[in-house]
Order: C-alpha cells, then structure tokens, then sequence
C-alpha cells in the first residue's frame, strides 16, 4: 500500500472517529486503530491530533476546489457541481461537520480548523458573484444567495441526523433548476 493510500486512509478515519466521539473524545490511539497503523506512524506522519484534523479537511477542501469550485461560463453545470459535492460532503461526513459546529466554542484548537470551510464557503460566494456580475443571477448578497443555493442541502443535512430513516436524498439538478427559478435571470427548462 502507498503512503498516499494510507494517508487517505488515515484522514478519513480520523474525520469517523472524531465525528463518533467528539474532538476532545477522538484519541489519536484510536484513530490509528480505526486507520489500523501504529500509533507511533499516525504521530511521525502528522505529529498530533489538531494537525491530522486540519490535513484531512484540508484534503477533502482541496478535493472540491478542485473539482468543484471552477467557473466555466455553464452556470447550471457549476452549480450542479457545487451542490453535487457539498452533498456528498455532508453524505459521507454530515456526523462530523455537526459535531464541529457543536464543539467549535468550547474547543479553541477547532477555530483553526474552521477556516478552511470559510475559504471554501468564499470561493463559492465568488463564483455567485462572478454570475451576478454577469447579470445571469438576481443582485443580493453573495452569501444569501449561498444559503439559498446549499440552504435545502443544509436542512437535509440536519434531518437526516436526527431521523432514523436517513432523511431525504435531494437531486442536485432539481435543487438547482429550483434556486435558478428564484435567483435566476435566464429562463429555466
């Protein structure tokens, strides 16, 4: 197995242990059983818990700025990329994402943390921006039209959390096509 492997390995185990057991919970111990390597590789790869946290929502951020985040003059299309992996974040990582939203006032070493979603969350102000400046979305705020855009996902998020069914699976080209039938200035199919 690669380091790159085993490092992904690495990352996405200690986003489950940590949303499992809460940051102040998450032992690095075990999340290196969870990753099943050595403790000791878990601290000469990343050093402590606050850095492996921040490396792995850095590489899940880097896998969406990447992937999601380029403007390409299709605003469907972008915004059907934006919303496709924001729920598949919050799919695969929504346990996590709450427990931060909940321990970030109690746990200092999390506001560090933090600020890579902030990054993200400004790239895709940008990108509304970009098409309102284009006069293809209404004039507001770029972040109202972010919570409208990503808001649905959001409250799906939080419901599929606290209901034993799993919640809701909403399309990304339907939540789309509705937000363009409110924000946007191009007729919509």
């Amino acid at each position: 197995m690669g380091t790159t492997i085993a490092d992904e390995i690495i990352l996405h185990a200690a986003l489950d242990v940590i949303a499992e057991k809460g940051y102040a919970g998450a032992t690095t111990r075990a999340i290196a059983a969870r990753a099943e390597i050595n403790e000791v590789t878990l601290f000469r790869r990343f050093g402590s818990k606050k850095k492996l946290l921040l490396m792995a929502v850095a590489h899940k951020a880097e896998q969406f700025e990447t992937g999601g985040m380029v403007y390409t003059g299709d605003l469907t299309a972008d915004l059907v990329r934006v919303v496709t992996f924001y729920q598949g974040l919050m799919r695969e990582h929504g346990r996590f994402i709450f427990m931060l939203a909940s321990e970030l006032p109690r746990q200092l070493d999390l506001k560090d943390v933090v600020q890579i979603p902030l990054r993200l969350l400004h790239r895709i102000t940008l990108l509304l921006a970009r098409y309102q400046q284009e006069g293809r979305l209404v004039e507001e705020p770029p972040i109202q039209a972010f919570l409208a855009l990503l808001g649905p996902l959001m409250l799906s998020g939080v419901v599929s959390q606290i209901d034993e069914t799993g919640g809701v699976e909403l399309s990304p080209e339907e939540v789309v096509q509705r937000y363009l039938q409110g924000h946007g200035r191009e007729p919509v199919n």
